[in-house]
């Protein structure tokens, strides 16, 4: 199929090569490549992380109570959870 390069150097996937190649919405990433004069997208998975400083900071303060904080019970916060993943 032919796609135009835009000027950003960028194309649309046309919706058929989309759904042979099972690239999802929210599939963020494709490994690029330039082999043997032929440019190969192959979909991957990313996994984000987050620098241990950051997250010991992050543990540190979700470990002190402050002013306001509210203490939930296992139940609580489940039903919290399943309240505001459905939002």
């Amino acid at each position: 199929m032919l796609v135009k390069v835009t000027r950003g150097n960028q194309v649309t996937i046309p919706r058929e090569i989309v759904k042979r190649a099972h690239i999802r919405q929210g599939q963020d990433y494709l490994d690029v490549e330039y082999v043997h004069g032929a440019i190969h997208m192959k979909p991957v998975e990313v996994e984000e992380r987050v620098p241990d400083e950051v997250y010991e900071k992050l543990l540190e303060k979700a470990s002190k109570k402050e002013p306001g904080d509210k203490i939930l019970s296992a139940g609580e916060a489940r039903g919290f959870l399943k309240k505001r993943s459905k939002a």
